[in-house]
């Protein structure tokens, strides 16, 4: 699964929707204080609401226990009336959907009654959105998730409510009209009903309508159905079904839907084959693809601006999590690990090494040392091996001299942009945000950084916040000549977003890129204009 978008409403310092286009390599450019963290917090907000249930979170784990004031502080304007929506676009990609397709197929036959056949929905899913609206209850005092839509293959397909004492949960919308929820074999159904070719959607019920109906205590509507404003679909509207969510309107997850429907117990078999239909069909367009993104946002690196220079009484920490990222100590103590006894860390420890080391990439002149005590200074097996001895360290040898060197006898710039070359080199985050990657680093080094994310843009995606225009022109430049170090580069790679500040909330824009690797319009604001002052 990889992430094409953001949508922010009253977010932050984000009020009317902006969207950001998530490429591969996506930069997010604008003033000082206007925002451009807060598309990186929003990612992190969602992980807290679907990982631990917090809508009121004081402080967000996955950015290193940063405190963030609760909802109060990160709704627009601090307007409690105001309902936070955070929308994520996504494609599929690699992963396999198709965890809650159960065997009723096989439970049918067994028994030898008929069930409704629906299509392979998991294998039928190309890119989809979510959408988690969070209100304030002032009766409760409470924020809660009052909404979650969900679109696949770019077609609205659902919304789960839910009342504000959270006692009322349901499936409040269902688009029965989306291709994936019309049963396999749909035409001929209908002509066995005897309803003409001619016939419309939402002028008949389809059979997987029928079954809903048939176990849901709640009655038919035929009204329009109350979707997000701006969507279009039929006018058939379902009756709500009951579901067991947590926190509002979110689903139980990595588990089957808990809808309430009859036919749940097996007293009737035939009603229990047509329970399972139902609530196999729900748990794939409801629940797997919050399971998914769940799993994306947990893996995700968020690298801070302000990243650890180790001293020699470091140690590091085996078992690394995804807080440790914020200051870049995840990256150490992936590289501290023992490579005689993991593969892994000695891919990784090789990787790293050729980026700092080679001529064609960062060329700063040193390559990584992973030492224990003992092997420094060449003790061979000893007594105490199970000791200190035995802890190992992250030297840097001096391609010039051959002299070992500890990061803290390094300039700054080197620890500042080992990170982000540890996460590129890492084979387990897809996404990787960093804050000002530029801080403390070379020119010339800004520049390498954008072949870092470029040629590792098959495994991570990458969301930067930056002010370097070094970055932005080797971007350019890489897109022009269509290729670097072996990977093809082109527009749609690269996505920058320039972010203004108004009265009214943040504003977003996209700056177009053309094959040729220019821009198709001016930077907004002036925005780099100051070289030119300079100048001239």
């Amino acid at each position: 699964m990889r992430i094409t978008g953001v949508s922010l409403t009253n977010f932050r310092s984000f009020g009317e929707t902006q969207t950001i286009d998530i490429a591969p390599v996506t930069l997010l450019f604008g003033p000082n204080s206007v925002g451009k963290s807060t598309v990186l917090m929003s990612l992190a907000y969602i992980q807290e609401i679907l990982g631990n249930g917090h809508c009121d979170p004081k402080r967000l784990f996955s950015l290193g226990d940063k405190p963030v004031g609760g909802f109060r502080s990160l709704v627009f304007s601090q307007d409690l009336e105001r309902p936070i929506r955070i929308r994520i676009d996504y494609e599929t990609g690699q992963t396999v959907f198709g965890d809650y397709a159960s065997e009723v197929e096989e439970l049918a036959s067994h028994l030898g009654h008929p069930f409704l056949l629906m299509p392979d929905i998991g294998g039928s899913i190309n890119n989809g959105a979510i959408e988690i609206e969070v209100a304030w209850s002032k009766q409760f005092a409470r924020a809660y998730v009052r909404h979650y839509r969900t679109w696949i293959n770019g077609k609205f397909i659902a919304q789960v409510s839910a009342s504000e004492d959270l006692k009322n949960t349901r499936v409040s919308e269902l688009n029965t009209d989306h291709p994936i929820l019309q049963p396999e074999a749909n035409e001929e159904w209908l002509e066995e009903q005897g309803y003409s070719h001619t016939i419309m959607p939402g002028e008949y019920l389809t059979a997987f309508e029928e079954i809903i109906d048939g176990l849901n205590p709640n009655a038919m509507s035929l009204g329009p159905m109350k979707i997000p404003e701006g969507i279009t679909t039929h006018s058939r509207r379902l009756g709500d079904i009951a579901l067991t969510c947590r926190h509002g309107a979110i689903p139980l997850l990595g588990r089957h839907v808990d809808v309430r429907l009859a036919g749940k117990d097996i007293d009737d078999m035939e009603k229990h084959i047509d329970y399972l239909v139902v609530r196999d069909t729900l748990s794939q367009i409801l629940v797997e693809p919050l399971d998914r993104l769940l799993a994306l946002l947990k893996e995700t690196v968020f690298i801070g601006p302000l990243r650890l220079i180790p001293g020699s009484d470091y140690t590091p920490n085996p078992y690394p999590d995804q807080s440790d990222w914020v200051d870049g100590a995840a990256a150490w103590d992936l590289l501290s690990r023992n490579p005689n006894r993991n593969k892994d860390a000695q891919a990784l420890i090789k990787k790293t090494s050729e980026w700092l080391s080679q001529s064609d990439k960062l060329d700063a002149g040193y390559e990584i040392v992973n030492k224990s005590i003992s092997e420094y200074a060449d003790l061979g097996s000893h007594s105490d091996s199970l000791g200190f001895l035995e802890q190992r360290h992250v030297y840097f040898k001096d391609l010039k001299t051959g002299i070992n060197l500890s990061a803290s006898q390094l300039g700054t710039g080197i620890s500042q942009v080992l990170p982000i070359v540890v996460a590129a080199c890492s084979e387990k985050p897809g996404l990787v945000s960093v804050e000002q990657p530029e801080l403390h680093i070379h020119p010339r080094l800004q520049v390498e950084i954008a072949d870092v994310l470029l040629t590792s843009k098959e495994k991570h995606s990458y969301l930067i916040e930056t002010h370097s225009e070094h970055i932005v022109l080797r971007l350019l430049r890489r897109i022009r000549e269509k290729e670097s170090l072996g990977v093809s580069v082109s527009p749609d790679d690269v996505s920058i977003v320039y972010l203004s500040p108004t009265v009214d909330g943040v504003v977003t824009k996209r700056i177009n890129i053309t094959g040729d690797g220019d821009f198709e319009e001016e930077w907004p604001d002036g925005f780099f204009d100051e070289r030119d002052e300079e100048l001239f």
